[in-house]
């Protein structure tokens, strides 16, 4: 069931666009007027989609889906005059979100709230192995240091500090960033 988050000034704006939707999305939507509201709700609730009709009472509405981006995994659909959709799709284009222009083309917006949606995936996706490797690199800077002062306080060569670290990993059960951790407590205090 996904939550979908509408941000429209006018509530009977957010209702038509919902009714244009609700086939492909059956499970109701919330609505807020403005970017503060919106701000505050995703801080509380994840939403799978949030639909932005511009502008907003309190901003256009670019500036929103920058922060929507940052700081949520929500799908993020933007609709924007036609005369500025370029424009704004350059604003936005590090986002992820998709842009449609006003008026609204109903085909167009339902075929887009798919690929929003698989995009969404895609760059959750991507997020999630970046913050892996993120966390590899880390655990490698970490080990490489361990190994450093393996060599620097014990006289082991590179190839016996890496072994010793590989080998306590074995023998304790413990990945080997928790014993090049523990080294460097040691050694580096």
């Amino acid at each position: 069931m996904e939550k979908i988050l509408i941000v429209s000034t006018q509530k009977e704006s957010s209702d038509a666009l919902y009714d244009i939707i609700a086939p492909l999305l059956p499970s109701g939507y919330e609505h807020v007027s403005s970017a503060n509201e919106a701000r505050r709700k995703i801080d509380y609730t994840d939403f799978d989609l949030t639909i932005i009709n511009t502008p907003l009472s309190d901003e256009f509405g670019t500036e929103l889906v920058l922060d929507l981006a940052e700081k949520s995994l929500s799908a993020i659909l933007l609709l924007v005059k036609s005369d500025i959709m370029e424009q704004v799709q350059e604003k936005v284009s590090i986002t992820g979100a998709f842009v449609v222009g006003k008026p609204i083309n109903k085909q167009v917006l339902l075929q887009s709230i798919p690929f929003v949606l698989n995009s969404k995936q895609i760059i959750s996706t991507l997020r999630e192995q970046n913050k892996a490797l993120k966390k590899k690199m880390d655990d490698i800077k970490v080990i490489e240091r361990a190994k450093f002062s393996l060599i620097r306080y014990l006289g082991f060569d590179e190839k016996q500090a890496h072994r010793y670290i590989q080998k306590q990993a074995m023998d304790l059960r413990v990945s080997p960033r928790t014993i090049a951790d523990n080294i460097l407590k040691t050694y580096e205090v």
